[in-house]
């Protein structure tokens, strides 16, 4: 896009690889300084967003998403989600095995999902 002769747009027109400077200069010395150096795993250990789900043959199949009572909610690729009975489930630190072959873990997927 070119800009002549209309100084009020030429004060917005930047190079796609200029710096984005902000006008609050203390808020970006805040984002950047990680006093503690903790990350976000340090920070919540048994969060669900940090649970990977694999078969017993080390198969990624997706993230736990929801545990109840009966079962775990998994989110797989492409909006897939998958309700697995708990019984089949065991957690190894932060992971999650589940004790089936794919084909069995395939028929659990909810459709429409």
């Amino acid at each position: 896009m070119q800009i002549t002769g209309n100084d009020k747009l030429k004060k917005y027109h930047l190079n796609r690889n200029d710096i984005l400077l902000s006008t609050n200069s203390g808020f970006e010395i805040e984002l950047f300084e990680n006093k503690t150096n903790e990350t976000a795993l340090d920070i919540f250990p048994n969060s669900l967003f940090n649970k990977k789900v694999s078969l017993l043959n080390d198969n990624f199949v997706g993230f736990m998403m929801k545990m109840t009572d009966a079962k775990i909610i998994v989110f797989g690729d492409y909006e897939q989600r998958y309700d697995i009975p708990k019984i089949k489930t065991v957690e190894v630190g932060n992971n999650v095995i589940v004790d089936m072959e794919l084909n069995e873990f395939a028929s659990y997927r909810i459709k429409g999902v």
